[in-house]
């Protein structure tokens, strides 16, 4: 709970109630005791609603027992009639913050702070109302004249960083995060998060910066590097992504780091070396269906059908539910010639959800080539029936269908 001011004010009056009403409230004062206080200060000011003294003392004591909207009433009432009270309004604002109502608690917490210009307080507390109440322009504003008035802390240049981010103005942001980083090491840790406030807003390449100036100093973290090769891929830098992804991978070799390295080598146009970095993530972790499965398929492309095949079956074999596993193993064994058991996978495929068109095709082509002529005619019409956007194979099918068709009308 914030400090709580108090003023020792003399309680006196003119009238004999009052008089007696104030006499009786101090003594209670003077022992504590909030709550025997507050009927006879409550009579003081029935009897001279002009006695600021007497109100303030009765906030004070609504207040210290718990009756904070009271308090409240009390002290805005002061703050209107003499607003140069300012223990009224450090308690008001005080008040205000406790009951959410940050906006109106920044204002007082800055009339505070201009009443008290040698006192850092109340701007750091005015700053971090305007901050709850969700006023990044008045935040920004509070936590640069924090910097201009009390001196580089690391408090004000987060809280201004953060308040630039929110309010769009997310470049200008980056130096003050920077300037924190360089006071305090511990600060470092920070970045990464704050690199993907960055980038959620839209600031890919300053992520990235700040990102590769926390990677810079961790060049023997190979988490930190994947994560930074990761992140340099997202972005298109393939060249700056190898150089931190080999890094990780001379610290630690992972699968997921040859697949990513992999990649970066095929953005390049390197493909035999990206066929040795997902030969590597399959041998690094065999039971990875997925690095497989891509290991496999650049194999597939190199028309190194044989080796494809083996793979798309370890795939599958780790992962019997990987659709692409076994999408993948039909159409190389179809490669090879081994009709059947590519409409086996095909079969496995379809047991695990809706097959693309492709594969449809490609069962089509497998029964046709086994001349099961039924089976093919049902299923070359199951591929026309999708109207799939793959306009050479869809003349193949009707070509094929209408010859077919001929075949069985003669039995």
């Amino acid at each position: 709970m914030r400090r709580l001011i108090a003023v020792a004010a003399l309680l006196c009056g003119t009238g004999v109630l009052q008089a007696d009403a104030l006499r009786n409230a101090a003594e209670a004062l003077e022992r504590n005791d909030f709550a025997a206080a507050i009927p006879h200060l409550e009579t003081a000011i029935e009897e001279d609603p002009g006695n600021v003294n007497a109100r303030f003392n009765l906030a004070y004591a609504c207040q210290a027992t718990g009756a904070e909207e009271a308090a409240i009433g009390h002290y805005r009432l002061i703050a209107e009639e003499q607003p140069d009270l300012i223990p009224a309004r450090h308690n008001l604002a005080t008040l205000l913050m406790g009951a959410g109502e940050f906006a109106e608690a920044a204002a007082e917490y800055s009339a505070v702070a201009a009443a008290r210009p040698d006192d850092p307080d109340p701007r750091s507390l005015a700053a971090e109302a305007w901050r709850m109440a969700r006023d990044w322009e008045a935040a920004s504003e509070a936590y640069r004249q924090i910097l201009e008035r009390d001196g580089v802390s690391l408090e004000a240049l987060v809280g201004l960083a953060e308040a630039l981010i929110e309010s769009g103005r997310v470049v200008e942001a980056v130096p003050y995060y920077l300037q924190a980083a360089a006071i305090d090491p511990e600060f470092q840790n920070a970045l990464p998060g704050i690199a993907d406030r960055l980038e959620r807003a839209g600031a890919t390449q300053d992520a990235l910066e700040l990102y590769r100036r926390y990677a810079r100093e961790r060049p023997e973290d190979a988490a930190v590097q994947e994560d930074l090769g990761i992140r340099l891929l997202e972005a298109g830098n393939s060249r700056a992504a190898r150089a931190a992804l080999e890094r990780a991978l001379a610290i630690e070799p992972t699968a997921a780091r040859h697949g990513a390295l992999a990649e970066a080598y095929r953005m390049d146009g390197e493909i035999d070396a990206a066929r040795t970095q997902l030969r590597l993530a399959a041998e690094a972790d065999p039971e990875d269906a997925e690095g497989r499965v891509r290991y496999a398929t650049a194999l597939l492309k190199k028309q190194d059908y044989e080796l494809a095949a083996r793979e798309y079956h370890a795939a599958a074999r780790a992962e019997p539910q990987s659709q692409d596993a076994w999408n993948g193993l039909a159409l190389a064994t179809f490669q090879l010639g081994n009709f059947p058991m590519a409409l086996r996978a095909l079969q496995e495929s379809e047991r695990l959800g809706t097959p693309p068109p492709a594969s449809m095709y490609l069962k089509a082509l497998a029964l046709d080539r086994l001349q099961s002529y039924e089976l093919a005619q049902a299923a070359y019409r199951a591929f026309l029936a999708l109207e799939p956007a793959m306009p050479d194979e869809v003349w193949k099918a009707e070509q094929r269908l209408r010859t077919i068709d001929k075949v069985l009308a003669k039995r």
